[in-house]
């Protein structure tokens, strides 16, 4: 039998090579036309993830409207939570843009409290002076239409992902039928072994994250209020927000807080704060509710899964946060369910 050359094989085939060519072209331009929105598919995409039990729990009695419960009851505590806290941080940037001078006097009198030395605290002036000098008005002087592009665009990305989070629990199931039937007949059963692992894993990652994040913000907000603490809707975003990736709320909000505390109230509240908010805040979530539904259900190590999270969320933003975690979740699953197949 004569073995062919590659020019042979590609005329071949060519009409088959041709199609796909085609087919990865107009897939690329369909992801780039797309772009704009991946923010919003991708949440969407986590949204409906952490909706589905929601959304199983109340087909028993309410199956009509059970989509429409589960996805008001994710979506607007998380947008109540980061919409909030956003406009609070903005209310804050925009008194510091018009109030540098009086900012900067109460930095310097902070620095005076806490008995910094002349030599640093000169240094701390001039830094200070620094920033509010240029960072301050380069933030004002932005122009109207970047401010409107902006949240445009922060606008529809959360509409999208209402909208991809409803449809997905509403049809994901068919969605998912229908791709199958593309795949060949040979594939079906590893295809379908695949796509079950790779939604168990995801759905662990999301939910567990998910889930504590919104239960930490929450308990959060009364603790705050209890201890009288200002702009306590910002915090508890930034609480949200630590919260999403594992093992970090406690160590990256909880103690620069009780040192605030400390400086402002004394020791002894600084320490009830600590151990209050230790035990309410931190312990439940990142002690139970997470190494549960994470590590037990998806079998992933959590330090992996931290530096998936975070390596994401640098390269991507915020469609790079959620979206690291599929890829790996699809190399995990695809992984498994190679081994399992591999073993006579």
């Amino acid at each position: 039998m004569v073995s062919e050359d590659g020019v042979s094989v590609i005329i071949r085939y060519k009409v088959e090579i041709t199609i796909t060519a085609a087919i990865i072209i107009l897939f690329i331009l369909f992801f780039f036309v797309l772009s704009p929105l991946l923010d919003g598919i991708v949440l969407g995409i986590v949204f409906a993830y952490v909706a589905r039990p929601i959304k199983t729990f109340f087909d028993t009695r309410f199956k009509r409207i059970s989509t429409w419960i589960a996805t008001l009851l994710i979506v607007l505590p998380v947008f109540m939570i980061l919409g909030l806290g956003l406009i609070e941080i903005g209310n804050n940037i925009v008194w510091a843009i018009h109030h540098k001078d009086e900012l900067i006097a109460k930095l310097n009198a902070m620095s005076l409290d806490l008995g910094v030395p002349n030599i640093i605290q000169d240094q701390i002036h001039s830094a200070l002076v620094n920033i509010t000098g240029s960072l301050l008005p380069l933030l004002s002087q932005m122009p109207v239409f970047e401010y409107t592009k902006i949240l445009g665009l922060m606008s529809v990305n959360i509409v999208i992902s209402v909208i991809v989070c409803f449809y997905l629990l509403r049809d994901g199931e068919e969605l998912v039928n229908r791709v199958l039937t593309i795949i060949p007949e040979k594939r079906i059963n590893i295809t379908k072994k695949f796509l079950s692992e790779l939604d168990r894993i995801l759905t662990a990652v999301y939910i567990g994250n998910a889930y504590t994040a919104i239960i930490v913000a929450i308990i959060s907000l009364f603790v705050f209020m209890l201890f009288d603490f200002p702009n306590i809707l910002a915090l508890s975003a930034l609480i949200f927000l630590a919260a999403l990736i594992p093992l970090f709320t406690g160590w990256m909000i909880l103690a620069p807080l009780a040192l605030y505390k400390y400086f402002t109230a004394g020791t002894t509240e600084a320490i009830i704060f600590f151990a209050i908010a230790s035990i309410t805040i931190y312990a439940p979530p990142e002690l139970l509710i997470r190494p549960y539904i994470i590590g037990t259900k998806s079998g992933i190590h959590p330090l992996l899964i931290i530096l998936t999270f975070i390596g994401g969320g640098l390269v991507g933003g915020i469609s790079g946060f959620f979206l690291a975690p599929m890829l790996l979740g699809m190399l995990i699953a695809a992984y498994r369910v190679y081994i399992t197949e591999k073993k006579p």
